[in-house]
């Protein structure tokens, strides 16, 4: 049987939620990678059969497996995953997927922990092992497999030997990769029929790149003093309790244009465009961009969707109020404590003491202050609201593949809830709207969003 080169380029990243906060969130590991195949190489689409194990630092034993399999073997069974544009996602441990078993918290009371991966692309290369195993570390890397010369015949049951690993690729600076798929976006949660424009669909989205925490003061206005000098005008200085709080005093309009101006600092495409042709790059005023003035497939910088922020905020989980899940303490978000009012609220009661963090109470905290979620983001409930594409002109969601929202409104959404309000607004499934062009001092911020493959 005639076969190709295999090769593999796996972009891992990964937390491991302390003992503290196991009775609120999943241990799990976020593994986001990347799958080109052939000689040449090109990305992989489709699905894609991956086996994970992790291991001591010689390999010789085996902590947990994929399938619960025992000893230093390869798993017995895999994990099928989809893989779209040679980007895939998986939570390691999410016992909701098929051939995923938990992971025990023992495993990581070992010194040392390595990641173990095997892939299958469904040709006659097999399940192939990478190699070497991985340290578990929040930190970007790559492994390319090769070593198969072309033409060769490769029975499955004849990969024995390891593959070495090489060339370093990462996501962008900042970011994520926010897996595609199915989620049910709204509310789940029978008891909060307080929300009644949020009746659960089924949603799918592609995969994109979004940043890792709200954009920070320092971070707009390195992107601001690069705009007021290259065309861009009217766009709001930004203010923020520090350099590394979320900024604030920015309109749904600034963000957009920042959007723009940050991608063509970095040599990208912009996103948003005053023409339908798309040629007149949205620069300056408050400018009512319309779903077909939006340029989808620049590979640019933009505003999530609705639809993108709550599958990114959900982290992977399904059905719950929170990020993490059906109750919400001041050990998880900077919001504003209200235990009598809302039966999901562990509080304690008022102001959370790290919104004093940099000022006086209340107000911001520095982002990155709390726990992730399931994908590596933080801030996903409280701190402060962030700014969506979608107008609120619909009360229902649309559901469907890649939905931008309604084509008109008045209004734009927000997601997230703030510090200075209550949990009830920290919820996944809570819309809130406010005109485009409010800025709402210590309330509205944002984080952006990018292709894959940038």
């Amino acid at each position: 049987m005639k076969t190709y080169i295999l090769k593999l380029a796996l972009i891992f990243s990964s937390f491991v939620l302390g003992s503290a906060l196991t009775a609120q969130v999943p241990q799990i590991i976020n593994y986001q990678g990347r799958v080109a195949v052939g000689d040449p190489a090109v990305n992989f689409d489709g699905s894609g059969a991956f086996k994970f194990a992790l291991v001591n630092t010689d390999g010789t034993t085996s902590y947990w497996s994929n399938d619960g399999t025992g000893g230093n073997t390869e798993p017995a069974t895999a994990v099928t995953l989809p893989v779209t544009k040679g980007l895939y996602s998986v939570l390691l441990g999410d016992t909701t997927l098929t051939n995923m078993t938990a992971i025990p918290p023992t495993v990581f009371a070992n010194p040392d922990v390595r990641l173990r991966v095997w892939f299958d692309d469904g040709t006659a290369n097999g399940s192939q092992l990478l190699s070497p195993d991985q340290q578990i570390a929040a930190v970007g890397y790559a492994m390319v497999a090769g070593g198969l010369a072309p033409g060769a015949t490769i029975p499955t049951s004849s990969i024995t030997g390891t593959i070495p690993a090489s060339q370093v690729v990462s996501p962008p600076p900042g970011m994520v990769l926010i897996p595609a798929g199915a989620f049910i976006m709204g509310n789940s949660v029978a008891a909060d029929t307080d929300i009644t424009d949020a009746a659960p669909v089924s949603t799918t989205v592609s995969a994109f790149y979004m940043d890792v925490t709200e954009v920070t003061l320092s971070q707009w206005q390195a992107v601001y003093f690069w705009a007021t000098s290259n065309g861009y005008t009217g766009l709001a200085a930004g203010s923020g309790k520090g350099a590394n709080h979320p900024v604030q005093t920015v309109t749904w309009y600034d963000c957009v244009k920042w959007c723009n101006a940050r991608s063509e600092q970095a040599g990208k495409t912009p996103v948003y465009y005053t023409n339908d042709a798309q040629t007149t790059i949205y620069k300056t005023g408050n400018v009512i961009v319309t779903n077909v003035q939006v340029k989808w497939s620049a590979n640019g910088y933009r505003l999530p969707t609705e639809a993108e922020w709550e599958k990114a905020a959900r982290g992977g989980l399904s059905g719950q109020r929170f990020p993490w899940g059906n109750t919400i303490t001041q050990n998880l978000a900077n919001y504003y404590g209200a235990t009598a009012s809302f039966t999901y609220d562990q509080g304690p009661n008022g102001y959370n003491p790290i919104g004093a963090v940099g000022g006086t109470l209340p107000a911001t905290s520095p982002v990155g202050s709390f726990a992730p979620n399931g994908y590596g983001l933080h801030d996903m409930a409280g701190n402060v609201f962030e700014w969506c594409w979608d107008w609120s002109g619909s009360t229902a969601y649309a559901g469907g593949t890649d939905p931008h929202g309604s084509a008109t409104g008045s209004s734009r959404v927000l997601r997230g809830g703030n510090s200075y309000y209550h949990a009830y607004y920290a919820r996944c499934a809570l819309r809130y709207s406010c005109d485009p062009d409010a800025f709402d001092d210590p309330y509205f911020g944002f984080r952006a969003v990018l292709a894959p493959g940038q």
